[in-house]
């Protein structure tokens, strides 16, 4: 069940929660990926990380990060822009590598409680994420079972929008049927929760390094 103390708009009944993947359900630490592209020669690029790292709208000129999670350009686009920022000649597999040494491990008391409320709640995962990032999760042993649980899964690359611009958040409540007062949505970042609330859905600013214990009684 819900702690709906925990929660604003808390008369209302919930019947479906979106949660967010990375800081949510997948822990990640993009200084990894800064420092490894340090290490390969890359410069003028942690500005470029911060915007990604916090949700900040890209504005009028949009960054090479937002252009690759909102799917506007492919991976060999992506990396060649990358390597444009090098000091010197790197391999695709090198970015790649740099890329996603960010994606460190499952928070696994975080997914248990995802198998205990999703035969309550219809569950969905909406996720600023690129082909890059995701093509290397389902590499893994962990991840493909845990995309498996929700009845549907959100990528930005696919959508070709991104939070926390407001037309996500109205593309998966009317794809998936939701009503917004009815509908929880938890994300990492304040700038997301706070565009998800504008759009009418309950909403709960998940904290780093915490669990969602704190939420589910």
């Amino acid at each position: 069940m819900i702690d709906f103390k925990k929660i604003p708009a808390s008369g209302k009944t919930l019947n479906a929660i979106i949660f967010d993947l990375g800081g949510v359900l997948l822990n990640l630490d993009f200084k990894k990926s800064f420092l490894a592209f340090k290490k390969l020669g890359f410069k003028e690029i942690e500005q470029e990380m911060s915007r990604l790292l916090y949700s900040l709208p890209a504005g009028n000129d949009e960054s090479l990060f937002h252009l690759y999670e909102k799917g506007l350009i492919d991976s060999d686009q992506f990396r060649d822009a990358l390597r444009e920022l090098a000091a010197g000649q790197v391999t695709d597999d090198e970015i790649n590598r740099a890329w996603t040494a960010m994606l460190l491990d499952i928070h696994e008391e975080n997914v248990s409680i995802l198998e205990k409320i999703r035969g309550s709640y219809r569950i969905f995962l909406l996720s600023n994420t690129n082909a890059i990032h995701i093509e290397s999760l389902h590499r893994r042993k962990d991840y493909p079972g845990i995309a498996s649980m929700f009845e549907k899964v959100y990528y930005s690359h696919e959508l070709k929008m991104r939070k926390p611009d407001p037309e996500i958040f109205e593309h998966v409540i009317k794809d998936a049927g939701l009503s917004p007062g009815n509908s929880l949505f938890i994300d990492d970042s304040i700038h997301n929760v706070e565009a998800a609330r504008n759009v009418g859905l309950q909403t709960f600013h998940h904290k780093a390094n915490t669990s969602l214990a704190t939420l589910f009684l």
